[in-house]
């Protein structure tokens, strides 16, 4: 998952604004619901920028992700940190977290409802006790129209995105990259649409409680299209 030269495009064209908007509502998330949190594990944790914000700010903050190319990126950036590769279907840490985060529809890379439910699993098995887990959800709504996202990286470099959705709710994003006009990459990357409440059911089933579902992440914010699920352990 993700070529060398996706992962490349992707950290340099400037992805950088949903993890540092997610960081902004999430430390404030934490310190009205958990302002003890120390340990925080972000899975799905792509080019690490969700942790580097965090340790910044006095968190242990570890990263995981499938994807070596972003892993490797990661590291590069924060040569302090800890990130792994990993499968969050079969990830098991060696310590418990007080939090957990997985976001930019990470979850929904998951198209197997059967891996997403292991998934939980897996995180209820590594928090503490009172901890949380926080991610999101990609919505039904947020895939319109197909039309192709243009980006310029520089004078011999472009890329284009198209996102569509079938009607069962598979969602294919075709990344197509140029440079000097020709195509040295297409990439086809899948998601799956997930009922917000088939999800919340699987949460407590697991054994998560406290169970919520919304389009704001704080009391008082701004709704946006994507879903914020947010589990106690």
């Amino acid at each position: 998952m993700y070529s060398e030269i996706f992962s490349r495009i992707y950290n340099e064209f400037g992805w950088n604004y949903y993890p540092e908007a997610f960081a902004e509502q999430l430390t404030a998330w934490i310190r009205k619901n958990m302002p003890h949190a120390k340990r925080v594990l972000d899975l799905g944790c792509g080019t690490g920028v969700l942790c580097r914000i965090l340790r910044a700010q006095g968190f242990e903050a570890d990263g995981a992700d499938l994807s070596e190319n972003m892993i490797a990126i990661a590291r590069a950036a924060d040569p302090e940190g800890h990130y792994e590769t990993a499968d969050m279907t079969e990830y098991s840490p060696r310590k418990k977290y007080d939090l957990v985060t997985c976001t930019g529809d990470a979850m929904n890379h998951l198209t197997d409802l059967r891996d997403v439910d292991k998934t939980f699993g897996r995180v209820l098995g590594y928090l503490e006790k009172g901890g949380y887990f926080i991610f999101d959800l990609l919505n039904e709504t947020e895939i319109t129209e197909p039309e192709p996202i243009e980006f310029s990286y520089d004078e011999q470099t472009d890329a284009a995105f198209l996102m569509t959705k079938d009607d069962e709710g598979l969602v294919t994003l075709r990344v197509t990259v140029r440079e000097g006009g020709r195509t040295v990459l297409e990439e086809l990357i899948h998601e799956r649409i997930y009922d917000a409440e088939v999800i919340c059911g699987l949460l407590k089933r697991t054994g998560f409680r406290e169970v919520s579902c919304s389009h704001r992440l704080l009391e008082g914010g701004a709704d946006v299209q994507t879903w914020y699920v947010t589990a106690k352990a």
